[in-house]
C-alpha cells in the first residue's frame, strides 16, 4: 500500500464515502415523485449492497489485523533471538567483544523501530547489516578456539538475522493498492445507494443515514491503518526492544 500520509488516508476514507452518500440523498429526493411507485426493489438492492460491503470490509479488517499481530510476533522473537545470542555468548572466548557487538546491534534495531523516513531507513538497515556481520565473525572466531560450542553458538547468532529479514518481510506486505482502490469504489457506490434509498422515503432522516456513511469511512481508515506499522495511527509496541536494549545495557 502506497505510504500517504495519515491526514491524506483521512481523506482518502472519508471525503468519497461522505460526499457518495450525500449526493445519494439529495438525487432520490430530487426524483422522489417520479420514481416513488417503482421503488419497491430498492431494498433489496441495498440490502445485497450493504451484505457485499460488509463481506468485504470483514475479510480486509481480518487480513490487516492478522498482520499486525504477525508484526507484532515478529518483534518479540526477534528480541527473544538477540537476547538468546546473547546469554550464549557467555560461553566463548569472544564473549566481551560478540556482547559488545549485539548490544549495539540492538540499540541499531530499537532506532530503526522509531525511524519512519525512508533515507535514515535505509542508511540504519545497513548499519544492522554490517552489526551482525561482525557479531557473525566474532561468532566464528571464538568457535575455532572451543569447536564443542559450533553447533550452540553459530545457530543462536544466525537466528538474529532469520528473525530481523522475517519482521521486515513483514513490515512490507501490505494490501495490493489495486484492492484499496476496489474497496473505496465499492464503499462509496453502496453508501450512495442507501443514501438514494433514503432520499426517496421521506420519513427517513438524513442524520441516520450520514451516521452510516462517516461508521464505513471509520471502518475503512481504521482498516488501511493497521497496514501501515510504520506511519499509521495504530502502531506496534515497541516493549520488546526496550526491554532487550536495557537488559543487554544493564548487563555490560
Amino acid at each position: 500500500m502506497t505510504a500517504f500520509p495519515t491526514f491524506t488516508l483521512f481523506l482518502l476514507c472519508f471525503v468519497p464515502v461522505v460526499a457518495c452518500t450525500w449526493i445519494g440523498v439529495r438525487w432520490g429526493r430530487r426524483v422522489a415523485p417520479h420514481l416513488r411507485p417503482e421503488s419497491g426493489h430498492l431494498g433489496t438492492v441495498q440490502g445485497a449492497l450493504l451484505g457485499l460491503l460488509g463481506l468485504m470490509l470483514g475479510f480486509a479488517f481480518s487480513n490487516a489485523m492478522s498482520r499486525f499481530t504477525e508484526r507484532q510476533s515478529a518483534l518479540y522473537s526477534e528480541a527473544n533471538a538477540i537476547e538468546t545470542a546473547y546469554d550464549r555468548a557467555e560461553l566463548l572466548p569472544t564473549r566481551d567483544q560478540l556482547r559488545a557487538i549485539l548490544r549495539e546491534y540492538a540499540d541499531l534495531r530499537l532506532q530503526l523501530f522509531h525511524t519512519s523516513s525512508d533515507g535514515p531507513h535505509a542508511e540504519i538497515e545497513a548499519r544492522i547489516q554490517e552489526r551482525y556481520d561482525a557479531a557473525l565473525a566474532a561468532c566464528m572466531e571464538g568457535v575455532r578456539e572451543a569447536p564443542g560450542l559450533a553447533n550452540l553458538e553459530l545457530p543462536g547468532v544466525e537466528a538474529i538475522n532469520d528473525e530481523f529479514d522475517r519482521r521486515m518481510a513483514l513490515a512490507r506486505r501490505h494490501m495490493p493498492m489495486e484492492f484499496v482502490i476496489v474497496m473505496l469504489i465499492c464503499s462509496a457506490m453502496s453508501l450512495g445507494a442507501i443514501g438514494y434509498g433514503a432520499g426517496l422515503v421521506e420519513r427517513r432522516s438524513m442524520g441516520v443515514t450520514m451516521c452510516l456513511a462517516v461508521l464505513t469511512a471509520t471502518a475503512l481508515f481504521i482498516t488501511f491503518d493497521f497496514d501501515r506499522p510504520r506511519r499509521g495511527l495504530i502502531r506496534l509496541d515497541p516493549a520488546p526492544l526496550l526491554d532487550l536494549a536495557r537488559k543487554l545495557n544493564a548487563t555490560r
